[in-house]
C-alpha cells in the first residue's frame, strides 16, 4: 500500500472519523484497555491513537503514549486532551514501522484498528514487541482474515478498492504472531461474522519461534 495516499486519506477522514467509524467502534477500544490490565504507574503505547478517542478510556494513574502518522489526526487528539484534561496523556507523529522508542519502553502495547491500515504490518509487530518490555501485554483490535470461504472471495474481490484508501483485506494474525516472541492467550471476535477481532498477547522475550494460537 502506498504510505502517502494512506496518510492522505486518513487526514481528510479526521474531520468526521469520530462520527462514523470511531462511534461504531468505539466499544472495541473500551474492551481493548480493560484487557491492558493497568497497574498504577505503568506506560502505555498506543499505536494508532487517532482523533484520541481511546485517550478518555484509560485510568489516570497510568501515564500514556500516543502516536499516528496523520497529523491532522492527532490535532483532533489534542483537542480532547485539553477538553478531559488528561494530565498523563502525551501524542506524538510517527511512524510505526520504526518507533523512536528505546528498547523496553512500554508496559503494555495498544493497536487498535491500525494494523491493516500499514504498508508493513510485519515490521510494525516486530517494532512493537522490542519496545514492550518482557511479559508484556499487547492488545490488538482488527479485521482478520480467518479461513471463512465466503469472506476470503468477498476480501479478494474488494481488496484492490480498499488498499486505494489505505486499508488491506487480506492480513492473517498468524502473518504477525508466528516466529515471534510473543503468546496469544486470548482471542474473541468482536461481532457475528468474526470481521473484527480482539486479541491479547504476552511478550516473551528470547522466545523466537511458533506458538499455537488459543483462547
Amino acid at each position: 500500500m502506498d504510505s502517502e495516499r494512506t496518510r492522505r486519506f486518513y487526514s481528510a477522514y479526521s474531520s468526521f472519523y469520530d462520527f462514523t467509524f470511531g462511534k461504531l467502534t468505539q466499544k472495541f477500544r473500551s474492551e481493548a484497555i480493560d484487557l491492558l490490565d493497568i497497574n498504577p504507574g505503568e506506560k502505555i503505547l498506543d499505536i494508532g491513537v487517532g482523533t484520541g478517542l481511546s485517550l478518555p478510556l484509560y485510568p489516570p494513574y497510568c501515564k500514556v503514549v500516543g502516536i499516528d502518522f496523520s497529523n491532522r489526526m492527532l490535532e483532533k487528539g489534542k483537542k480532547k486532551i485539553k477538553q478531559y484534561q488528561l494530565a498523563n496523556v502525551t501524542l506524538h507523529q510517527m511512524d510505526a514501522a520504526s518507533l523512536d522508542f528505546e528498547t523496553d519502553s512500554f508496559d503494555s502495547v495498544l493497536a487498535a484498528h491500525v494494523m491493516t491500515t500499514l504498508p508493513n504490518p510485519k515490521q510494525t509487530m516486530s517494532e512493537i514487541i522490542r519496545v514492550c518490555k518482557e511479559d508484556g501485554k499487547i492488545v490488538l483490535v482488527n479485521h482478520f482474515s480467518n479461513g471463512n470461504r465466503f469472506l476470503c472471495w468477498v476480501e479478494k474481490n474488494i481488496s484492490s478498492i480498499c488498499k486505494r484508501i489505505g486499508f488491506r483485506t487480506d492480513l492473517t494474525l498468524e502473518t504477525l504472531i508466528n516466529g515471534t516472541s510473543v503468546v496469544l492467550n486470548k482471542k474473541e471476535k468482536m461481532d457475528p461474522l468474526a470481521l473484527w477481532k480482539i486479541v491479547r498477547c504476552i511478550n516473551k522475550k528470547g522466545s523466537n519461534g511458533h506458538h499455537p494460537l488459543c483462547g
